[in-house]
């Protein structure tokens, strides 16, 4: 077996790993790092656009007043003090930092507005990248100058580590086992959403009713191995949901362009029992989005009749695409706030239909029937909803006036699934505020390290409304571990 000597390995090279490694490599220590794909970057790149910061140079140029105080006031706030206040400190300390670090080694970006209809009113904090692919090259070339090794398509199986030193890891590299001593280990390998038996554990929701955006290769396998060594998992079980989807039964790869916008519209949702269950127009913030898609068992139905399809046939929507936005934005377009007008929707319907991801019936009666509704209860929504409509006035969840157009009256109606949708698990193994892993008893376990999305302690329950703050969380979390690890060896 080849046998190769480091002083830290760190497992999985996106955002997280390649913050790591990099940190760890300017710091002297000699570094190895490990990606299981033939690609480095990992969601980090190949997902995301950008990230979070707080107090940035950006941010002060263009008199943005937004502090890593006030940005850690309103993260504790949003997860009632039920997470990690020095983790969280840390990360959003750092944050402004490492926008200027991953300039000076080759990733820039930009502060731009931010992408969801619903912040604008909030400090702008999205720092999007500007020549991704690129940027993220220069950082591995930076990286490989400093003696640092990458090594794709290698996954690591197991640590032999007695009374808290690691002897070495046990690595599969071209489908040939090797050895590699070292003094510690980073686990950045994101979570495991790629791993169906862990995600039937903590998911609180049918798996078929889970549609994942997330990284395949994040399969647990750093996670698995500190549950051995005793490392703290209770907090795993946290996803990222991010919004709803429209999903084929068969083609995962399925999409339609209309479908794809009605679904990013404030319609009428019901829930799996035929009931109106939030305000529709949650549509514009995301986290929040698919927080309410998950609660309900992670999936509800978005309703129109014939008449509405009739209207959006032929008429431009003054209504907002919840994602445009993001597109908008991220290309640098200026904003249209209107849909359609959509001459195949007919024809869209019935693609939708086709894939199993809709229903068109003649009456509501036939709808409860074979959505499996209680006729009463969908009548009885229906009914409340269009004397909503008529009123101009939602008294039950206060849905914006603008979006109380059209009811629900006239067949064929067309129920659209739309499901619960998560870009991956962000909730891990338990670390403190340098990314050391915590044992049961909230001890250090030496010489491992743990971050990104296989850290806990950064949120409770939920992804926060802070846009970019996972990624962020990845860049920081892997800097401050790595150059934690360097400065311990």
């Amino acid at each position: 077996m080849e046998q190769l000597k480091t002083d830290i390995v760190v497992v999985g090279a996106g955002a997280s790993g390649i913050g790591a490694a990099l940190s760890a490599a300017e710091n002297n220590a000699r570094v190895i790092l490990l990606e299981k794909g033939n690609k480095f970057g990992g969601a980090g790149m190949f997902g995301a656009q950008g990230l979070f910061a707080a107090g940035s140079r950006l941010q002060k140029a263009s008199h943005i007043n937004y502090s890593p105080k006030d940005a850690y006031v309103e993260m504790v706030n949003y997860t009632h003090y039920r997470s990690n206040t020095r983790l969280t400190k840390a990360i959003i300390d750092k944050s402004a930092d490492t926008i200027d670090w991953l300039a000076k080694n080759g990733l820039q970006t930009e502060l731009v507005n931010n992408t969801q209809e619903v912040h604008q009113n909030h400090p702008r904090v999205y720092h999007q990248y500007i020549d991704k692919f690129n940027g993220f090259q220069r950082l591995m070339n930076h990286f490989a100058s400093l003696g640092g090794q990458l090594l794709t398509d290698a996954s690591i199986n197991s640590i032999d580590y007695v009374d808290g030193n690691i002897m070495h890891v046990t690595i599969t590299h071209n489908d040939a086992k090797q050895q590699i001593d070292c003094s510690k280990v980073i686990f950045a390998d994101g979570g495991f959403v790629g791993n169906h038996k862990m995600v039937d554990s903590y998911l609180t929701i049918d798996r078929d009713y889970l549609y994942s955006m997330g990284e395949r290769k994040a399969t647990g396998d750093g996670i698995q191995i500190l549950a051995q060594l005793n490392a703290d998992t209770s907090g795993l079980g946290v996803f990222e949901n991010h919004a709803a989807s429209v999903v084929s039964k068969t083609d995962p790869k399925w999409h339609n362009d209309t479908i794809f916008t009605l679904t990013n519209l404030p319609f009428l949702w019901l829930n799996r029992r035929g009931q109106r269950f939030v305000n529709e127009d949650i549509v514009y913030d995301f986290a929040l989005w698919g927080n309410i898609t998950y609660t309900n068992g992670g999936y509800y139905y978005f309703i129109l009749d014939q008449p509405t399809i009739d209207y959006l046939k032929t008429h431009r929507l003054d209504w907002t695409d919840s994602f445009e936005r993001t597109f908008k934005t991220l290309s640098h377009q200026d904003m249209t706030h209107t849909v359609g007008p959509f001459p195949t929707i007919e024809k869209d319907l019935q693609d939708a239909i086709n894939e199993g991801a809709a229903v068109k019936e003649q009456t509501l009666a036939q709808i409860a029937n074979t959505l499996n509704f209680d006729y009463n209860t969908i009548q009885q929504t229906v009914l409340e909803y269009n004397q909503i409509i008529n009123s101009g006035f939602d008294s039950d969840f206060n849905k914006s006036e603008e979006f109380l157009q059209f009811p629900v009256s006239q067949g064929p109606f067309y129920a659209v699934q739309a499901q619960s949708t998560t870009l991956g698990t962000i909730g891990g193994i338990a670390v403190d505020e340098a990314l050391h892993v915590l044992d049961k008893n909230g001890q250090i376990i030496p010489n491992l390290y743990a971050t990104g999305n296989n850290a806990s302690g950064m949120y409770d329950t939920s992804y926060p409304t802070l846009e970019g703050i996972s990624c962020a969380f990845a860049w920081n979390s892997g800097r401050i571990a790595g150059e934690d690890a360097a400065k311990s060896l």
